[in-house]
């Protein structure tokens, strides 16, 4: 989307297209700036359990349902949703075996051309009926859709998890919104939250040391900077109480094969 579009300015100035101007990103991290300390591995371990249980849980409530009714139609309803909680757990599973590829160095990438809006529609798509959805909605907004080559598994994969971590800190009722806009020969896709975070936390975010949901849990934003490095990406985040929070990756439009 375009720095005047209607739609870019529900986005807080961080996600909009003056990126060189307002972006405080991250340095990228690269697999030999890693290293697997005792907590480190306990907490990865935690949070490796948690989502899965999460999704594992959702799915056997829907197939204890399915034992109990005979009505054929609310029968495939619930079908269909244990499908999608299958294809959910699916992919909590890929997305650590990734994580793991990327710390050893031997992540491959695979480069094809996409869209942004393919990207955006298929992180929505993806979290639309998770367990951490519910109560809460995902707008997706409607810009001016780019071209870019990147390897759109693992984008949505790390949109997937910006967006869960967004979602999280949602109240009932709230909801998330999720755009791109390029600059020169940079993309950024954006996901923003109505809730600000506390000052003592933002300088430590994105590393192995800080959790915002808990002792056990918070790898989640590490593993964005590490899998967003192997796309030759770069993370960063803006938050304020007034504004919200909206963590992007910038990415080159045109990655090097």
């Amino acid at each position: 989307m375009t720095s005047d579009s209607p739609e870019n300015q529900k986005l807080p100035p961080l996600c909009r297209a003056k990126m060189k101007e307002t972006s405080v990103p991250c340095e990228p991290l690269l697999s030999f700036d890693f290293e697997w300390t005792e907590e480190f591995v306990r907490r990865y371990e935690s949070s490796f359990l948690h989502d899965l249980l999460n999704s594992a849980g959702g799915l056997r409530g829907y197939l204890e349902l399915l034992h109990e009714i005979d009505d054929p139609a609310v029968m495939k309803k619930y079908a269909d949703n244990s499908m999608m909680l299958c294809d959910s757990l699916i992919d909590e599973i890929e997305y650590h075996r990734q994580f793991l590829l990327a710390e050893s160095g031997t992540l491959r990438p695979i480069l094809n051309e996409t869209t942004t809006d393919e990207i955006l529609r298929q992180t929505a798509l993806t979290l639309k009926n998770h367990a951490v959805t519910k109560g809460r909605h995902i707008e997706v907004l409607n810009g001016h859709s780019e071209k870019i080559a990147t390897d759109k598994v693992l984008l949505s994969r790390i949109l997937v998890n910006m967006t869960k971590n967004a979602i999280e800190a949602t109240e009932e009722g709230g909801g998330v919104m999720i755009g791109s806009c390029r600059s020169g020969d940079i993309i950024r896709f954006g996901v923003h939250n109505s809730t600000g975070i506390p000052p003592e936390i933002r300088a430590q975010l994105f590393t192995s040391q800080v959790s915002t949901k808990g002792n056990t849990r918070g790898i989640g934003l590490f593993s964005i900077r590490l899998l967003g490095a192997q796309l030759g990406g770069t993370v960063g985040f803006e938050s304020s109480d007034a504004d919200g929070t909206c963590f992007y990756i910038d990415l080159p439009a045109h990655a090097s094969r």
